[in-house]
């Protein structure tokens, strides 16, 4: 499941998120910064930050399994 979409998330909640992963590379964070708080595609973002789409791609999909666990634990806490 999708949990993280295109200029949807605030700038603490992906500060937060990005803190449960391990993806170090300072131009993907900031392509995923782009991408997930101001809305910038995910081409654009790349392009923009000097990363390689196959690389985006990865980082993206453990920062939303990251966001799923989240989202898991507020439901089992209600």
């Amino acid at each position: 499941m999708n949990y993280l979409f295109k200029g949807m998330q605030s700038e603490e909640r992906f500060k937060l998120l990005l803190q449960l992963t391990k993806i170090s590379s300072e131009s993907v964070k900031a392509a995923l910064y782009d991408y997930l708080v101001i809305g910038i595609d995910k081409k654009s973002a790349c392009a923009l930050n000097g990363v390689r789409e196959p690389n985006f791609a990865p980082a993206l999909n453990k920062l939303n399994e990251k966001a799923g666990i989240v989202e898991a634990i507020k439901e089992h806490d209600l």
